[in-house]
């Protein structure tokens, strides 16, 4: 009976070792290069399986072959030969660590990035919760040997995939201004900004002018941000350039020109949502205007935004600022007449009858006949 049984388990072994494949036993038998090469000419029932065996082997081994071109060409090799889409399980999350490591323990540029590739395919709900804060870390880390083409590769994957920290990391990196990164940090900031809006508000409310305009302008002049985003993101940075006075003047030239810029967006997207931060922001103007920290041509691009948000706001603003302008050529100090053509023509838009005593008192004031015959005009347009 018992040669029986061994008999069986012979021949079933036989058959076992047989079913295997050649490049199976390529894998198997062979050194570094054949291991390489069995990787690439596996089939696609086999790849998994070779690839896993592969980065299982490397991750082994690296810590006593040290710097091996040979063992990074089979970490290369098996990390490409990694399908494209990962779901959860215990091999992806053991895969996921695998690769991990291999990060970690290699010093070759190309295998880093090959990781780093294969991160950007496996991107999903699943196993972003592992990439993410993994590469997070690594932008972070003190490494002051970092390779700037792993570091570029590494901000492009995770700000695709990014969660508020990695928002946080990319600004901090960005306002650095490191040459080198430049082109890279702007395209990564611009894409984590767009999902991570409430840390975009925390952002602005924390920097100064300077650093607010730059943010700005990188988000305004962008293709990929939506209008409304833009729109949003500029109403918050008016508020904070309202709530948070520069004391000296060159400070406060730079938030006058951010406040134009912004309040253009605003009126642009017809972001009716701030048209009362826009009115307030109006009261303000009037003054850096009086201080003459905006040009006449600035504060006439004011006028017409907050007319173009057309709220009951606006016309009485305007209305109020014209019965000032009123009183002032009463006591011969004429405004300047593009300010006071604006604001007329404005309240004509607008139709608000709130302005008819002012406007119809322009008829009778000392003011240029051409103002007075668009004053008429504007009385015409008034609706009752």
């Amino acid at each position: 009976m018992k040669k029986v049984l061994f008999i069986f388990f012979t021949i079933f072994c036989s058959q076992l070792i047989f079913s295997i494949s050649d490049v199976k036993k390529s894998f198997i038998r062979g050194n570094i290069v054949d291991k390489i090469e069995a990787v690439k000419e596996a089939s696609e029932n086999e790849s998994l399986e070779l690839a896993f065996a592969g980065i299982s082997f490397v991750t082994e081994y690296r810590p006593l072959l040290g710097q091996d071109r040979d063992l990074s060409a089979l970490a290369i090799a098996s990390i490409l030969k990694l399908p494209k889409n990962l779901t959860l399980s215990k091999q992806s999350e053991d895969i996921l660590t695998h690769l991990c490591n291999i990060f970690t323990i290699f010093t070759d540029e190309n295998v880093k990035i090959a990781v780093l590739n294969k991160f950007d395919e496996f991107s999903n709900t699943e196993t972003n919760q592992k990439i993410v804060p993994f590469i997070n870390n690594y932008l972070i880390s003190n490494d002051t040997n970092k390779d700037l083409a792993v570091e570029k590769r590494a901000m492009e994957v995770v700000s695709k995939i990014g969660n508020t920290e990695t928002f946080t990391i990319i600004y901090k990196k960005w306002k650095n201004e490191v040459p080198e990164l430049k082109p890279t940090l702007d395209k990564a900031l611009i894409s984590v900004s767009a999902k991570n809006l409430p840390q975009v508000v925390k952002i602005i409310s924390e920097s100064n002018i300077t650093e607010i305009h730059n943010y700005f302008i990188l988000i305004s002049e962008s293709n990929e941000i939506s209008k409304n985003f833009k729109a949003e993101i500029a109403e918050n940075v008016l508020s904070a350039t309202i709530n948070n006075k520069e004391d000296n003047i060159e400070n406060s030239i730079d938030s006058v020109a951010l406040q134009i810029k912004v309040l253009q967006v605003i009126s642009d997207s017809n972001w009716t949502k701030a048209s009362k931060l826009a009115v307030r922001y109006f009261s303000i103007a009037k003054q850096e205007y009086k201080d003459k920290l905006m040009s006449e041509t600035q504060f006439v691009q004011v006028i017409n935004c907050i007319t173009n948000l057309a709220s009951t706001d606006s016309a009485k603003a305007l209305s109020n600022y014209l019965a000032e302008m009123n009183i002032a050529v009463e006591n011969n100090k004429i405004p300047a007449k593009s300010v006071v053509l604006a604001t007329i023509n404005s309240l004509g838009i607008l139709g608000d009858k709130s302005a008819f005593d002012n406007l119809l008192y322009v008829t009778y004031l000392n003011y240029p006949e051409d103002v007075k015959s668009n004053a008429r005009e504007a009385l015409a347009k008034l609706k009752w």
